[in-house]
């Protein structure tokens, strides 16, 4: 009987709470966006690659964008 309450408290606290589990993997898309576009600095690092790079940095906001809106369902 004990372990129903309890379960039940769980799932109201999740209900109330749920912005902690967002923040967290908001965070986390966050860094791998910096990582990937630290990646991309890293690889085209030549003023001749500058198309290269802007495209680089485009498909990881693009990336990140995504893993937002993952977040957010």
């Amino acid at each position: 009987m004990i372990h129903k309450y309890l379960y039940l408290l769980l799932i109201l606290l999740s209900l109330l709470f749920p912005g902690s589990s967002y923040g967290g993997c908001k965070s986390d898309c966050r860094d791998n966006y910096d990582s990937a576009r630290e990646d991309c600095i890293s690889m085209y690092d030549d003023p001749d690659d500058a198309d290269d790079l802007r495209s680089c940095i485009d498909d990881a906001k693009s990336e990140y964008d995504d893993c937002l809106e993952e977040c957010r369902s």
